[in-house]
């Protein structure tokens, strides 16, 4: 396990031990190992146990008392006597008891939401977020330093959306293949942890320009059985259950779980749009001049939307860990995911033509139906070695998801708002079949040698297979259906990834680091069938590339408060699937959205300076970074024949510049106060359709979480968020900001909590902006949920809390003595 906070220097001499279940004899992961000073009991560093019950801690010369703690066991207190003649103590193996008192009465006592922050990662303990409990995981990702989620449910990180989202580590077909729809169907109360890496090491894969954002999903390993039931409901209609489950018996650990919710949400916005004409010369118009220069409007559109959606989820994942040895573990796990999509948008527009004195309305209305089931196959292979920190890790993962859509529309023009008199009605269906394959393996070494010498090596295969049939009919006037050749194709997707990674890391007291290598190669291959194929190359054939993504990182301990990374990686962004997909979305047929099969993957060089201060109950964090992409992937919004297309296009260059810092601190007993802010400049410089940009951006984007314990009667909490405004190279994106609150009171004597949510409090979340070109202009604003409230009950069985102290963790500690527990063979 990473150390929360170390206590490293030059003369610090390694404690090595190993933390089992009295009982069974079973090694205990996540126990809290803490050494306090003698005679005074002054905290001075503290870890937390591997998976194989292992931990490492780095003390002076000196006398200490070591402090094991773990939920429902007798804390352990051994004294520690280090004369500096050695530069390894083993404290051996040490027991806990299982405290019957405790189990007996099963006194229950829900997990605070903490930030573990490490200068290579922040790890965000969900737990009991008061804000949590009745949210899906895109809503848990809204409270992540550094992550930004737009109400059309896009992630991005320091402001990019190019962030790598794992599920336990591993890309998974949780993540679907609309990555934001499934992650709305996992509930938050699914997920144990949420791990944000901004400069990952060339252990993980080099996919994501902005970084890798890893969901781990509770998975317990107490004896026993333990568990939690959850139900909720709200307003607008929504309404859900969830069941975690864990059985733990000898070598066997048996987990499972299931979610299932139901959500109605109404949206909308408006658009604007202003064509005109730009006189290249005098012109004379209906007896009136127009010099050289000046600007005419011929057509303004006002284009209201509301929509009505209906999303419905099933989430089933079994699973089963065994022991082979205390250091050979086998893992199996199943997953089967389902969703169910219902939207119901009607888009009204209304026409003006200033220069013939004439006025339209038109009106569309879409009936829409997806669904999307998943299956995913998981085998893990978990081997620890004598040696400590030595291990191989094998997996092999397998899922396959099919989504199906269609949609019946009908389209109305009539001559102005009154609607009296049709000039003529249009029926159009379309549809979609889609359909992937996923298969990855992944092997990865660990082996130690010299005193705090590590050599990692690894290597990774994946090969996704996509095959997407889309196609749009209209009705002719003998009620025949007959296809829009623009919009129909049969399009096959192919991309495999090689990977090999090697890495050397050392400890030299105060100072440690590591540098790696990684090596990818890429093959995506893409075959365009049916109307919309143009018979060029820039669809159709191989693109294969090979790259080299190496990774550096240096840290300094000034002491056990304060310490320093520095960093650099390479990323890249390959174009996803749907961003190289010739579809062309149907539903608003003047303002089309659509894939480029031409795109080029975006390649990223991240520097980053970071620092770390812990106190007793606070910790701040301050980080400075700079990324320079090449081959930058931008919207680009253009006209022709009235209607306007929107696609991504590789545009060139952007520089960012930017600092970030996280703070937490528990101010009194009953309040804690935790949030971020980041301010970036970004410049970007390219060219589109042969004309060059130049645009300079500053954004700035936060959050505040304030937590207030009212007496023992309840908690509440206040969550802020800011998105401020920021350039593109053709437009504008607008800043936004809203308020969350959440209250929570503990029932049954601790077993229970009912929380009451209310997202956005004012109403105020939206996006939208301005966006320009050749002969138009073009403001927009929407938003996919409007305010909402929430009633959660959640019931835990066998479940109590481990308060894990450690510097600048949301739950103090005190330093307190016990009786000496006898040393056993190690």
């Amino acid at each position: 396990m990473a150390f929360l906070m170390s206590a490293q220097w030059a003369s610090a001499v390694t404690v090595k031990g190993r933390v089992v279940d009295k009982s069974n004899g079973a090694p205990m992961e996540y126990a809290t190992v803490r050494a306090s000073a003698l005679p005074d009991s002054t905290f001075v560093a503290g870890v937390i146990t591997d998976p194989s019950g292992h931990f490492t801690l780095e003390l002076n010369k000196g006398r200490y008392v070591l402090e094991v703690q773990y939920m429902g066991f007798i804390p352990l207190y051994k004294n520690v006597t280090i004369d500096g003649t050695k530069t390894t103590v083993e404290v051996g193996r040490l027991s806990l008891e299982p405290d019957a008192r405790m189990l007996n009465e099963v006194n229950v006592v829900a997990e605070q939401s903490t930030y573990e922050m490490t200068l290579d990662k922040r790890v965000f303990n969900v737990g009991k977020d008061v804000g949590n409990t009745a949210g899906n995981a895109i809503e848990v990702l809204e409270n992540i330093p550094a992550v930004s989620v737009d109400v059309e449910g896009n992630v991005s990180l320091r402001g990019d959306d190019g962030v790598r989202i794992l599920i336990d580590g591993k890309e998974s077909g949780l993540s679907g293949m609309s990555t934001q729809d499934a992650l709305r169907t996992l509930q938050g109360d699914m997920i144990e942890r949420v791990e944000v890496i901004t400069n990952p090491s060339v252990r993980y894969d080099a996919e994501g320009s902005a970084g890798i954002i890893n969901i781990i999903l509770k998975k317990d390993k107490r004896q026993g059985f333990n568990g939690a039931v959850n139900v909720r409901g709200g307003y607008p209609w929504q309404y859900g259950a969830s069941l975690t489950a864990n059985y733990r018996l000898r070598r066997w650990n048996l987990f499972a779980s299931y979610g299932f919710n139901n959500r109605s949400n109404i949206g909308g916005g408006v658009n604007q749009t202003k064509r005109f004409d730009i006189f290249d010369h005098d012109t004379i118009m209906g007896g009136t001049l127009f010099p050289a220069g000046d600007t005419i409007f011929n057509q303004l559109t006002d284009q209201t939307t509301e929509r009505r959606m209906r999303r419905m989820g099933h989430n089933v994942r079994v699973g089963a860990d065994y022991y082979i040895t205390d250091n050979d573990i086998v893992s199996a796990a199943f997953v089967y995911r389902f969703g169910r999509l219902e939207t119901h948008p009607v888009v009204k527009y209304y026409d003006e033509y200033p220069l013939l004195g004439t006025s339209s309305y038109d009106e569309r209305a879409e009936d829409y139906l997806e669904t999307d089931p998943m299956y995913e196959v998981t085998l893990d292979y978990d081997k620890k070695f004598v040696r400590e920190g030595r291990s191989l890790k094998a997996n092999v993962r397998f899922f396959t998801n099919a989504e199906k859509a269609g949609s019946d529309i009908t389209e109305t023009m009539y001559p102005n708002k009154d609607m009296e008199s049709a000039l003529w009605t249009l029926y159009q269906k379309t549809g979609n079949d889609q359909r992937m394959r996923n298969l990855q393996a992944s092997i990865d070494y660990v082996h130690p040698f010299l005193t705090k010498a590590q050599w990692e090596i690894g290597g990774k295969y994946t090969n996704r297979n996509i095959n997407s049939l889309s196609e749009v009919t209209e009705k002719d006037s003998l009620g025949v259906y007959n296809p829009l050749s623009d919009y129909c194709f049969d399009y096959e997707y192919s991309e495999q990834v090689a990977a090999l990674y090697t890495s050397l890391g050392n400890d030299w007291g105060r100072w440690s680091g590591q540098i790696g290598v990684r090596a990818e190669m890429t093959n995506i291959m893409t075959n365009l069938k049916g109307y919309a194929h143009d018979g060029t190359d820039s669809i159709n054939g191989g693109k294969p590339y090979f790259d080299f993504f190496p990774s550096a990182h240096l840290n300094y301990s000034v002491n056990e408060y304060n310490q320093f990374q520095v960093s650099y990686t390479r990323r890249i962004r390959r174009p996803g699937f749907w961003q190289m997909s010739p579809f062309r979305s149907y539903n608003d047929n003047r303002n089309i959205r659509m894939g480029n099969p031409a795109l080029k993957p975006t390649y990223m060089d991240s520097y980053e300076l970071g620092y770390i201060h812990f106190w007793d109950k606070a910790s701040f964090n301050f980080t400075a970074y700079y990324r320079h992409g090449t081959n930058m992937i931008r919207n680009y919004t253009y006209e022709d024949n009235g209607v306007f297309y929107s696609m991504p296009v590789n545009f060139g260059k952007a520089d960012d510049f930017g600092i970030e810092a996280v703070a937490q601190g528990q101010m009194t007993k009953w309040w804690n106060l935790n949030g971020n802010v980041n301010f970036f400049r970004s410049y970007t410089r390219g060219y589109i359709e042969e004309q060059y940009y130049e645009t300079e951006s500053w954004m700035l984007f936060g959050r505040m979480v304030s937590k207030f314990k009212i007496s023992n009667w309840f908690d509440l909490q206040l969550t802020a968020h800011i998105m401020g405004p920021h350039k593109e190279p053709l437009g504008m994106r607008k800043g936004n900001w809203w308020v969350d609150l959440a209250v929570s009171k503990e029932i049954l004597n601790g077993n229970g909590t009912i929380t009451f949510n209310v997202r956005d409090l004012f109403n105020s979340r939206s996006m939208g902006g301005e966006s320009w070109g050749d002969g138009f202009w073009q403001y927009s604003t929407s938003t996919w949920n409007r305010r909402s409230f929430s009633l959660n009950f959640n019931y835990r069985i066998n479940q109590q809390n481990m308060k894990r102290n450690r510097p600048g963790g949301d739950e103090g500690g005190d330093d307190g003595g016990g009786e000496e527990q006898s040393e056993e063979g190690y």
